[in-house]
């Protein structure tokens, strides 16, 4: 008496056994496979125009010939051109995380100025992540990454001074 005949399954060999072991492992593994596209086809990639992006910032707003003025930049970002530049250059050179880096295929990152753009015009406007991700061209997450970063940052260089 085995196992099997105990359980009330009465087999006639091992090979009945040695079938429905691999019957199951076949179907575990489909059942991974099936799993792993499922996952492959549900993931957005989305396509981001960063470079042509951060041209545009500095075209309208940080060139020797700006396109537009400090009216607009004062309405745009809520402070005067010097001391945005003063904070976005002691950000960059204080945190790797907003320094231009690469990932393992060798592509830029996004640039320290669009995201501390990002974070600024967040706290400027007081809106959401994803707002601004057409006219700047980065995620909801990574912006949101950028801001959490950026007022960690700001609290840090400029917290026992001024707060």
């Amino acid at each position: 008496m085995n196992l099997y005949t105990f359980m009330g399954i009465d087999l006639d060999g091992e090979e009945e056994v040695i079938s429905r072991k691999k019957t199951f492992i076949k179907r575990a593994i489909a059942f991974i496979k099936n799993r792993r596209r499922a996952n492959r086809v549900t993931r957005n990639h989305i396509t981001r125009d960063r470079y042509g992006a951060h041209d545009r910032l500095v075209a309208a707003f940080f060139s020797d010939e700006p396109m537009y003025d400090e009216v607009k930049f004062w309405k745009t970002f809520r402070m005067a051109r010097p001391l945005f530049n003063e904070i976005v250059t002691a950000v960059i050179d204080h945190d790797p995380f907003f320094r231009n880096n690469f990932d393992r295929t060798g592509k830029e990152g996004i640039s320290g100025l669009l995201k501390c753009t990002s974070a600024i015009r967040q706290l400027a406007y007081g809106v959401h992540a994803e707002f601004l991700d057409e006219y700047m061209q980065i995620s909801e997450r990574s912006s949101r990454l950028a801001l959490e970063q950026f007022v960690n940052l700001l609290c840090k260089l400029y917290g026992p001074e001024y707060l």
